[in-house]
């Protein structure tokens, strides 16, 4: 596949994925959801990548704010109210594969992190929060505004925002559709941590280098704990039990542990 509305870039293990339509305010078509699948597929099968990392080359709006992405192109609506009224199924077929790419997010083997430098809406809101980690700047601006247009999210951004804020929170925020500051979303838990605009893609990549140097095989387990547990709470016992399991099993736990033992 040719890339047209991003690129990618391998730097230092990481694998970088980066929205590259700013003149368009990096707008989600559907062929924006299957260059991303593309791209996560071709670093999964490269054993030299270990943490992949998505940003944007932000456009500005009508009002010179940097916007990392606007959204679903709403011009496409035509054609989904179209759908949605002559075969409703196949309208779900359809929203079940963008929903399809959230899940790859969360079940990847790789550690997904996001970083958020502008004005993120909807969709790609939605699959930032699919993601194992989500960073600001402190300009980062987060909404999920469907209601505005009679719409609610459809990508799972619903449900992922509940399981992080709770019931009360996630109506407030979807109900309204107002903006939320880097600032708020740190305090609710969404982005992991909110960088000064200057030094933030510095600051994300050294948090990137830094994952690299850990045990993939540890890193992995863990976001899978995190990942059923938050699916399956009252196994939580049997998760943990399983995945400890797992890397104890692990030729780089007991390698990791006799290098250490030597020291």
């Amino acid at each position: 596949m040719t890339f047209i509305r991003l690129k990618t870039e391998n730097y230092n293990k990481i694998g970088i994925i980066c929205l590259n339509n700013p003149e368009n305010l990096n707008i989600i078509e559907h062929d924006t959801f299957q260059e991303i699948n593309f791209a996560l597929n071709i670093f999964e099968n490269d054993n030299n990548i270990k943490i992949i990392l998505i940003k944007a080359a932000c456009g500005l709006s009508k009002t010179d704010k940097k916007v990392f992405s606007a959204g679903v192109n709403l011009k496409e609506y035509g054609k989904k109210f179209e759908l949605a009224d002559k075969n409703p199924s196949e309208f779900k077929n359809s929203l079940k594969k963008g929903r399809a790419l959230m899940t790859k997010i969360e079940e990847f083997k790789k550690p997904v992190i996001i970083g958020i430098d502008g004005i993120v809406c909807g969709g790609f809101f939605e699959l930032a929060l699919a993601c194992d980690l989500i960073f600001a700047s402190k300009k980062a601006l987060f909404k999920l505004n469907e209601v505005n247009i009679g719409l609610i999210p459809g990508y799972g951004g619903i449900s992922r925002l509940l399981k992080i804020v709770g019931k009360n929170k996630t109506f407030e925020i979807t109900a309204t559709g107002r903006e939320i500051s880097a600032t708020e979303a740190l305090n609710l838990g969404i982005v992991a941590e909110v960088f000064d605009d200057i030094v933030f893609e510095e600051k994300v990549l050294n948090y990137c280098e830094n994952l690299v140097e850990k045990s993939s095989n540890s890193i992995y387990l863990i976001k899978d704990t995190i990942r059923q547990i938050l699916n399956s709470p009252h196994k939580t016992e049997d998760i943990e039990t399983e995945n400890f399991l797992k890397a104890v099993q692990s030729e780089e736990a007991r390698e990791s542990v006799r290098t250490f033992l030597n020291k």
